[in-house]
């Protein structure tokens, strides 16, 4: 039985599984291949590699949360400028703060 549909998004820190596949010979490669892009996603979150963010975090599609203190963002200053501009920022209190 395959997995549901996901939509495909290429990021560095999330990580969705593809579908798995129908025909149970070709089970053993898409784990293989999935272990690895989890190991991928985990080792850039590990190291804080930050993608930018070109939206501003809570307004994402399809996600509700609000930012939290402590939440650090790379803002492309662009789509989503959070004040100063392209760079790293961080949630603090109730505002974003370029570091």
């Amino acid at each position: 039985m395959a997995n549901h549909p996901s939509k495909v998004m290429k990021s560095l820190n999330r990580w969705t599984a593809s579908p798995a596949p129908s025909d149970i010979d070709q089970v053993p490669n898409w784990i293989f291949t999935e272990l690895n892009r989890l190991a991928d996603t985990v080792f850039n979150i590990d190291i804080l590699r930050l993608e930018e963010t070109n939206v501003e975090p809570g307004a994402e599609e399809g996600r509700s949360q609000k930012p939290r203190s402590g939440d650090i963002r790379y803002a492309d200053g662009t789509n989503w400028n959070p004040g100063e501009g392209k760079g790293i920022y961080a949630f603090i209190e109730d505002a974003w703060v370029k570091l």
